[in-house]
């Protein structure tokens, strides 16, 4: 398959060198666009008061194969819109991997994460797309990103639903040790993330610093992500990016909304 790759960690991310590693291991023709720095947290943010700078990259990969790529200056959202809409004209994708990201994006994580964000991007334009991610902060290792390989190529892309992030989380343990592979909603248990320490700068200026940002995700929710995921089970949750809610319009348009507010 033609593959594009993109992530919220970086172009010089490890994770990132190993999912391009596996995928060409395994026959694919793969491009990587990705953000310059660390994005995570970013969203589907986009960037529109300045100009997106682009850099070719080039680096060196474990076994004598290299990693090619090109960096940018943006965010992962633009990132995937920049690499669909013009960067590469002569290259288009079947399929769209975002990841592999560091740490989860499992239940609310999938509101901001710079990774799901990048995917919705690609899910817009109606192209498969796969979101990965690892829970483990200290990074995945090469069977984890053939493991990820594997799971993009066993979906049948060509009969799933378009407009969709397929949103794939590894447990915190070895390829080898994973329970098994379980297709399930993300939590909806909605965490608060209010844990800011209060500090000040040499200067006595006063700002907040956001302490344990993955608190949320050690929270249980029976039969979601969140929960398989602490018992050692990959998951796979389709997200749909359409976000109407048929069932409360109804409710307000039989309760004669506007005979209640017209002047």
């Amino acid at each position: 398959m033609r593959i594009l790759i993109s992530n919220d960690d970086g172009i010089y991310s490890r994770n990132l060198h190993l999912l391009y590693a596996a995928l060409r291991r395994a026959g694919h023709d793969v491009r990587a666009v990705a953000p310059v720095e660390q994005h995570s947290g970013a969203g589907c943010c986009l960037t529109v008061h300045g100009p997106i700078l682009t850099k070719r990259v080039r680096l060196p990969l474990d076994g004598g194969d290299s990693f090619e790529g090109v960096a940018v200056s943006g965010t992962p959202a633009d990132c995937v819109i920049l690499a669909l809409r013009g960067l590469m004209p002569e290259f288009q994708p079947e399929l769209v991997i975002t990841g592999i990201n560091f740490g989860p994006n499992a239940g609310q994580d999938v509101f901001f994460s710079g990774t799901v964000g990048a995917a919705i991007q690609a899910a817009m334009y109606g192209l498969p797309t796969l979101a990965a991610s690892h829970c483990s902060h200290d990074g995945a290792t090469p069977a984890h990103a053939d493991f990820v390989e594997r799971v993009a190529s066993a979906l049948d892309w060509e009969r799933l639903p378009r407009h969709r992030v397929y949103n794939l989380n590894l447990p915190d343990c070895p390829v080898e040790s994973m329970r098994g592979l379980k297709v399930c909603r993300h939590s909806t248990d909605w965490a608060c993330l209010d844990s800011y320490e209060r500090r000040f700068s040499p200067r006595g200026r006063e700002y907040y610093w956001m302490i344990d940002p993955f608190q949320h995700f050690q929270l249980e929710d029976e039969g979601t992500d969140k929960s398989w995921l602490h018992k050692g089970w990959a998951t796979l949750s389709p997200l749909n990016i359409d976000l109407n809610d048929e069932e409360t319009s109804k409710k307000l348009n039989e309760n004669s909304l506007w005979e209640r507010v017209r002047p």
